[in-house]
């Protein structure tokens, strides 16, 4: 009998164990932790999964390659977390299994039971490759892993990902903080936290705004790693003491910040158009780059931010010397344009040092870069 999916033997009772699946087995049945889609199984706050969205020019062109390719193109195995840990379950998840019964492990499981943790790419390519060809319908090796807690799925995606081909920091970052260190208050998770919340709480200027993933989105040019980074300049652990011994809240002093970073400089901010004079001598409306919240500007202000809330702790009233030195901002010019002696350092991190010292001597010196 021609099988298209079996356990083949069990390393490991309840842990591990290797089988195959074709094509034809794993379309419909195998399951991807997308980020930007709901997992049933995550403990996100919003749901997410942990993956970034597969890349769609690759999957027809892996599937060509293994048309092409024929018995030539040897299959890699894929690694698959079967979210089951009681023993019972496990035995009759591979009764399912080898009796190839899709719809009863459906039935019984649920449709996340089987997540891809490696090789997402590949079983979209192998599928592709069989819905051009169903001739070509190979078996492929798979390593199953039972009893994976939802956070260990995670962490076992990251490290494979992360020691193979490099993964964006974003992603591993915002995975940790709302899956694998979820519940710890270190203060590497503390920092996590306030930027998840800066990028998702209803009150906070940067509501939508930040970049998760990593994967370029002209529409968020920050992605979380640098608003972490960012905020890490920020808050200190010696500064969260200081706030942790004021009764006073990190993650309010956050939203407020930016609050009133936006208020002081609303056309940087909102990119709004800039009047300007024409060859014509007319005054017209054109369209202006800023620097504010590119990287660069963010990490500059986020380091800023540091000296303004120690100021601030130090004053009798925080809140009134902390909008005192943040409403000193409002003189800065952000507009990336020839000759603006505000912008001349680099972009990104590289370039933080430089705008930072300008920004710095402006607040507290009254300092003009010119």
């Amino acid at each position: 009998m021609n099988k298209n999916m079996e356990i083949l033997g069990v390393l490991d009772a309840d842990r591990e164990a290797v089988g195959f699946m074709t094509p034809t087995a794993m379309k419909g049945l195998l399951f991807i932790s997308n980020f930007e889609k709901e997992d049933p199984d995550s403990p996100a706050p919003d749901g997410h999964g942990y993956q970034r969205e597969p890349i769609k020019d690759r999957i027809p062109k892996i599937a060509r390659f293994y048309l092409d390719s024929g018995h030539m193109a040897r299959t890699t195995p894929l690694t698959l977390s079967i979210r089951l840990a009681d023993s019972k379950q496990i035995s009759h998840f591979i009764e399912l299994f080898n009796a190839e019964d899709k719809h009863a492990i459906r039935e019984a499981f649920g449709d996340s039971c089987i997540s891809v943790v490696d090789g997402q790419h590949r079983y979209l390519g192998l599928v592709k490759a069989n819905e051009m060809d169903e001739n070509y319908n190979p078996k492929v090796p798979v390593l199953v892993n039972f009893g994976l807690t939802f956070a260990e799925e995670a962490q076992f995606f990251d490290v494979i990902n992360s020691t193979q081909r490099k993964l964006p920091k974003a992603l591993i970052e915002i995975t940790k903080a709302d899956v694998i260190d979820a519940g710890e208050m270190t203060h590497a998770q503390r920092i996590r936290l306030i930027t998840t919340m800066l990028a998702r709480h209803a009150d906070s200027v940067w509501l939508d705004q930040i970049n998760f993933t990593g994967a370029r989105d002209p529409k968020r040019p920050v992605t979380f790693e640098g608003a972490r980074r960012s905020t890490a300049s920020m808050f200190s652990k010696e500064i969260l003491e200081r706030i942790d011994a004021r009764d006073l809240n990190a993650e309010r002093i956050a939203r407020d910040f930016w609050r009133l970073v936006a208020e002081a400089c609303p056309d940087a901010w909102n990119n709004e158009p800039r009047k300007i004079t024409n060859d014509d001598g007319e005054v017209v409306e054109a369209d202006v780059a800023y620097r504010l919240k590119e990287l660069v500007g963010v990490a500059s202000l986020a380091r800023l931010g540091q000296n303004v809330i120690a100021s601030a702790l130090e004053h009798d009233s925080f809140d009134q010397r902390f909008a005192q030195l943040i409403g000193k901002l409002a003189a800065v010019d952000w507009a990336k344009i020839p000759g603006n002696p505000w912008m001349r350092s680099q972009a990104g991190f590289a370039g933080q040092s430089e705008l930072y010292s300008v920004l710095y001597s402006w607040v507290y010196s009254g300092k003009h870069p010119e």
